[in-house]
């Protein structure tokens, strides 16, 4: 018997996140944890209604769905390799989906809290088994320091608070994330100015889908010549042929709301839309998934980084850590502001959120499955939802 137990996490930010889309001062996830045997396994969905359609309410509603999906309870039980194979045979985002629309963020936290459940079960790190789910040809066999990105958002100067920064950790810094508003036409210039701060970087600029082809492709060669690396989701989810358009101007384009599942690569590569694409556990309906797009974006030509949803707050970026850790090829890694946007003291997760800033680094954490545990301190910010039913 597996039995869920589902807390809604709604946790003020000390400082807002801001970006074309939205401006987030509090964390929405959902929390789960998946019981057997003694052991506990923990996940975590970040839904957000601009990427997936889905919401707190209906992760939890999903989640909450006695009948679904059937199988879990034999998980628990099954040698190791097995439980793996039939976890990744789940198909999680459309068995928790409604009406012919999958729910990827609801199949997230139920598929990383399986996974850690079944790695606690057997002893195992979550690394091993990821590779013994069939993942090896996409990840390292043993785990490194990612490279952490810095991501700018609209809540200042990012001029001036790259500027801020001591020069050995600008140097120390692989990418830029800038997030853009509305208006194109100052994006090359910030760039530029940005480019100058972090010589040996690459600078990406994410619009969050909210800027105009046209706008776009007449500032294409300001851009190009400011020496942006690439365009993350520059114009509405999903306009296949106008990204064409701008992939043929010369720009680099990483697609984020517009992928979250194999039939969105399918689409982008036939559209010849994209470059890149922006993988995130919870968009992408939990780590096995994840490294299964992985492995199809590498087959079909597509770079890929990985990306963070905004206010992650255990589980998730706990998953991210372990698959930035490993993941062959990454273009950029991103590891979210979890020191800055959440209290510390009490720690919210054992163990602690850690980012090595001055050296742009985020160790590996060690122990079985994801390696962390929510705290007492962050499940009493969060409120109890559901605690019954067997999967």
């Amino acid at each position: 018997m597996v039995t869920l137990t589902l807390h809604e996490a709604r946790i003020d930010m000390k400082r807002p996140f801001r970006h074309a889309r939205k401006a987030r001062q509090e964390t929405a996830s959902v929390l789960v944890a998946a019981e057997h045997g003694g052991e506990t396994g923990w996940g975590e969905a970040a839904p957000r209604e601009y990427v997936t359609g889905e919401s707190v309410a209906s992760v939890l509603a999903a989640l909450r769905r006695r009948e679904l999906p059937a199988g879990i309870a034999e998980l628990a039980g099954a040698p190791l390799e097995e439980a793996l194979a039939g976890l990744a045979a789940l198909q999680l985002p459309g068995l928790l989906g409604e009406r012919g629309r999958p729910a990827p963020a609801a199949a997230a936290a139920l598929e990383t809290a399986l996974f850690d459940l079944v790695c606690r079960l057997h002893g195992v790190d979550g690394l091993r088994a990821l590779r013994l789910a069939g993942y090896g040809d996409v990840l390292a066999a043993e785990p490194a320091p990612m490279p952490v990105a810095t991501v700018l958002d609209l809540g200042g100067d990012p001029v001036a608070r790259l500027a801020a920064l001591p020069s050995p950790v600008r140097k120390a810094i692989p990418h830029v994330k800038l997030k853009a508003g509305h208006e194109v036409a100052p994006v090359a210039d910030l760039v530029a100015r940005l480019g100058a701060l972090v010589p040996d970087a690459t600078v990406s600029v994410d619009a969050n889908g909210a800027w105009h082809a046209e706008d776009v492709l007449a500032q294409a060669p300001r851009l190009l010549a400011a020496g942006v690396s690439w365009l993350e989701e520059p114009l509405a989810p999903r306009s296949w042929a106008d990204l064409a358009r701008l992939r043929q101007s010369g720009l680099r384009v990483m697609l984020d709301e517009s992928f979250s599942s194999a039939r969105d690569l399918a689409d982008c590569t036939a559209h010849q839309a994209a470059d890149l694409i922006n993988l995130r556990v919870s968009k992408c309906g939990g780590p096995l998934r994840l490294l299964a797009l992985a492995r199809a974006a590498s087959a079909a030509g597509v770079g890929v980084q990985l990306g963070v949803q905004v206010g992650e707050v255990g589980p998730l970026w706990a998953t991210g850590r372990l698959i930035g850790t490993a993941l062959r090829g990454t273009v950029a890694v991103e590891a979210g502001r979890q020191d800055e946007w959440f209290p510390t003291h009490p720690p919210l997760t054992d163990p602690a959120y850690q980012v090595d800033r001055t050296a742009s680094r985020a160790p590996a954490l060690s122990g079985p499955g994801i390696g962390l545990r929510p705290t007492r301190a962050l499940l009493d910010l969060c409120a109890l939802t559901y605690a019954e039913g067997q999967r």
